[in-house]
């Protein structure tokens, strides 16, 4: 009997920005101590190894990106819309009062989310290991969604910036969460 393997998921979360310095169209840039954060989580991924790196299309994560790619400069980088963070609500429906505009950015925002989870599950197969530099509230998200679950009954989870996620994704469609919200590579006074 064959064993069935997974495709492994590695999720991070962006490094720090600074709100005073970037666009409106694609956010803020990272601080001097994302900056750091960045360099520090780029370190520690140095060793491992990937088949592909996307990214959130939106400053903070794809400068995140570029800090990693210092190390493993030998990786494919696909920089997605579908993976950037729109709203700060995603599955929040009932805990507080949402505008229809806002109820629509989550909608947009989760087929999105959607369309990025089959691209990825057709374009990779068990044994590759991607990265995947998003937004905390993307993770929250995309992480049941890729274990086939409604986001809005998964269970919240804490994302700091730079923070490490893994998930194992079987071809059955199951899932195991393996390490969430990992700062080991952090300094106590660089968490944030």
């Amino acid at each position: 009997m064959v064993k069935e393997v997974p495709l492994t998921v590695v999720f991070v979360r962006h490094a720090q920005a600074d709100p005073s310095n970037g666009t409106i169209e694609l956010g803020p840039a990272l601080s001097s101590l994302g900056e750091h954060q960045a360099e520090r989580l780029a370190r520690r991924l140095a060793e491992e190894t990937f088949v592909h790196v996307y990214s959130s299309d939106l400053t903070r994560a794809w400068q995140t990106t570029q800090f990693i790619l210092r190390y493993q400069n030998h990786l494919t980088w696909t920089i997605s819309s579908d993976i950037r963070e729109v709203s700060h609500h995603h599955f929040a429906p009932g805990r507080i009062p949402l505008t229809l505009s806002a109820r629509k950015n989550m909608r947009e925002e989760r087929i999105a989310l959607e369309r990025f989870v089959g691209q990825v599950r057709r374009t990779h197969v068990p044994r590759e290991r991607i990265l995947i530099v998003c937004h905390g509230n993307v993770i929250r998200s995309i992480v049941p969604l890729f274990a086939g679950r409604r986001p809005e009954k998964a269970v919240m989870m804490d994302i700091n910036n730079t923070g490490v996620t893994i998930l194992d994704v079987w071809p059955s469609g199951e899932a195991v969460l393996k390490l969430v919200n990992c700062v080991k590579h952090l300094i106590p006074k660089q968490v944030t």
